[in-house]
């Protein structure tokens, strides 16, 4: 959880972002590195991360405050990262999707922009983690193992219940949760959560995510993928963009919210393909917000712009993968939803009042998906995507782009500082493709 404040001192205006400790600031040191590498080295529109006097790009606050200091004791233990503020305003994007400029046309190129958008930054982020500074952490907000965790702290779970191994296991999860039901108060956000952990939600999704995590691990141990850095967090929300409506042509201006970047590593144990990064974007707006409906026009748009961005096809294993990373990113959402409720369900009070959704919706998607899919074929519309000379004039590009990033003069163009300029001829080259 993060808040976002807009400081000024002077003249300057800065935007100041504090993270609550917890799984997620631990990664902000691996996300700065990353933004800060986009911005100079890529052409995603970041904003400057502010190094403090030792030199680091994150502050950590410590837990103990004293002196001149103690009045600012609610920010104890917390991460503070403090950026240049646009100059100009955000060009904010509407978080609803029927808000975004454009009708449905708009919507769908959008939803392009943002496909291509996820492999631009994990692509660009790579340099971080190719020459990645001892340390520092790099784990997946969004995998199974902080999955697990998340889990275990909203519903005061041990490690253990959360895989449900056995009949007795199910047994006590639900006397577990009925005894902390009578602490939900009155909201409509709170009775709706209650309702649904009464109706057995949460099972539900333990079963979801460990039959999830099984077939994703069988999957990568048959068919190994390697492990990227991941942005966890690409949705209309999290960027800024302008719209041209005579082309229907959207250009991303500002870029943010890196706070959930990952990278599966031996050592952390998480596994990072780059399809599960477009898994966890479908599952934000390819699925309607309040029936839960699969969107599938959403999926293809956005899996189109993704495409465009590959030197290669997609392999059955991986289009299979993504279907179960979609799946995954709406438990993920589960969970992290449910946080907002958690403190209430164990009797724990908090002075902090936030706007919270139903994560019961989320159980609707996970159902209007499987139904989605008892009638059609994900591999079939990812072949059609894929299988066109357009696409493969697109393939060509990045073929070439790869070639690129593979040779000695990939390196010197880093050192002076020119990476930038050679993106933006690359995304011209391929916008020329699709206006052609």
């Amino acid at each position: 959880m993060s808040f976002v404040f807009l400081a000024k001192q002077g003249d300057k205006q800065v935007f100041l972002k504090i993270v609550k400790p917890g799984f997620i600031r631990d990664n902000i040191p691996f996300s700065v590195l990353c933004t800060e590498e986009c911005r100079l080295h890529s052409s995603i529109p970041t904003f400057q991360t502010f190094r403090g006097k030792n030199g680091e790009l994150h502050q950590h606050v410590p837990d103990q405050l004293k002196g001149d200091f103690a009045e600012l004791s609610f920010f104890a233990g917390q991460t503070i990262t403090l950026t240049e503020a646009a100059r100009d305003g955000i060009d904010e994007i509407p978080e609803a999707l029927n808000d975004i400029p454009g009708g449905r046309n708009g919507q769908l190129a959008l939803m392009e922009q943002l496909g291509a958008y996820i492999v631009k930054v994990s692509r660009a982020s790579s340099a971080v983690t190719e020459d990645l500074p001892k340390g520092v952490v790099t784990a997946d907000p969004t995998g199974f193992i902080t999955g697990r965790q998340v889990a275990g702290d909203d519903f005061a779970l041990s490690e253990s219940l959360t895989h449900l191994r056995t009949p007795e296991d199910r047994k006590a999860l639900k006397h577990h949760i009925q005894s902390m039901l009578q602490n939900l108060g009155d909201s409509p956000e709170a009775r709706a959560f209650y309702q649904g952990l009464e109706r057995g939600d949460l099972e539900v999704i333990l079963d979801c995510f460990n039959q999830l995590e099984k077939m994703i691990e069988q999957s990568l141990l048959s068919d190994p993928a390697p492990d990227v850095p991941v942005h966890n967090e690409v949705k209309p929300a999290n960027v800024g963009a302008v719209y041209d409506a005579v082309a229907n042509r959207w250009k991303i201006t500002q870029s943010f919210d890196f706070d959930n970047m990952g990278f599966g590593t031996p050592e952390n144990g998480d596994q990072t393909p780059l399809e599960k990064d477009l898994g966890r974007t479908l599952s934000f707006f390819a699925f309607d917000p309040l029936s839960g409906e699969f969107y599938a026009d959403n999926a293809k748009a956005t899996i189109k712009g993704y495409l465009e961005r590959l030197a290669e096809k997609m392999s059955e294993a991986e289009i299979l993968r993504l279907q179960n990373y979609i799946r995954l990113g709406i438990v993920t959402s589960y969970l992290w939803r449910s946080s907002y409720l958690a403190e209430e369900l164990q009797g724990q009070s908090t002075g902090i009042q936030l706007a919270r959704i139903d994560p019961g919706i989320h159980l609707s998607q996970i159902r209007e998906f499987d139904t989605w899919l008892n009638s059609n074929s994900f591999i079939e519309m990812l072949e059609v995507l894929q299988n066109t000379t357009l696409m493969e004039r697109h393939r060509e590009l990045e073929r070439e782009a790869q070639q690129f990033r593979n040779s000695p003069e990939y390196y010197v163009k880093r050192e002076e500082g020119r990476l930038r300029e050679y993106d933006i001829r690359l995304d011209a080259a391929h916008d020329q493709l699709n206006c052609s």
